[in-house]
């Protein structure tokens, strides 16, 4: 009895663990980059200039903020406020080009790489997933370049001019008809078709590559 006492007594003395500022938004900013969060830092640049009054305050980001690199975010504990700067380093997946490629090209698997690295460095819009190859170069695009969104659209495919079936959709009918092409156009991209009447009207492409008038 007088050893569970001890042991009771030596618990209630001992302080409870009560995560760091850097430990906190560690977790916070891993919950919400769960795909990075084995090589997610977090670097504060300027921490709170009086002691928070909480052991847990809650974070809150922009909206619209970047993912990583240098952010604002700030840090609630009931009404106090309190405003931090950090740096977020993260460590993954990207793409280079593996050879100088010209605007207007096609590019394939061959052409690129694909790089460990860290993604805070790279530029905005950086291709971060498998490209949905082949696409087209819409600039010239050098060597070793880190590939970004705005460098490529996808192959056209329906071009202006052509001329296309289309399906007229509504409730409980399918008509079919054909009409030319005003615009260019991908999957699941909008395009004006203009009818043999010389009305036109506005279609959508779907993935089964079917022009779509609803």
């Amino acid at each position: 009895m007088k050893a569970l006492w001890m042991v009771a007594s030596w618990l209630m003395v001992m302080p409870s663990y009560a995560a760091s500022l850097d430990e906190q938004l560690v977790a916070f900013f891993s919950q919400r980059e769960p795909d990075y969060a084995t090589t997610l830092q977090v670097e504060v640049l300027r921490a709170p200039k009086t002691k928070m009054t909480c052991s847990s305050p809650h974070f809150q980001l922009p909206s619209h903020s970047r993912r990583w690199g240098p952010l604002t975010l700030t840090a609630q504990c009931d009404k106090q406020v309190a405003v931090i700067q950090v740096r977020v380093k993260v460590t993954g997946r990207f793409y280079r080009s593996k050879r100088t490629l010209a605007q207007g090209a096609v590019v394939r698997a061959e052409d690129i790489r694909s790089v460990i690295g860290r993604l805070d460095e790279l530029p905005p819009n950086s291709w971060l997933v498998p490209l949905p190859l082949p696409l087209i170069a819409l600039q010239k695009i050098p060597a070793g370049k880190v590939l970004t969104t705005q460098q490529f659209r996808q192959p056209w495919v329906i071009k202006q001019g052509e001329t296309v079936p289309i399906t007229f959709q509504g409730k409980g009918f399918h008509i079919a008809g054909r009409g030319t092409a005003l615009d260019n156009a991908v999957i699941n991209q909008s395009l004006r078709i203009r009818l043999e009447n010389g009305q036109w009207l506005t279609a959508t492409l779907n993935d089964q590559k079917e022009v779509i008038v609803k």
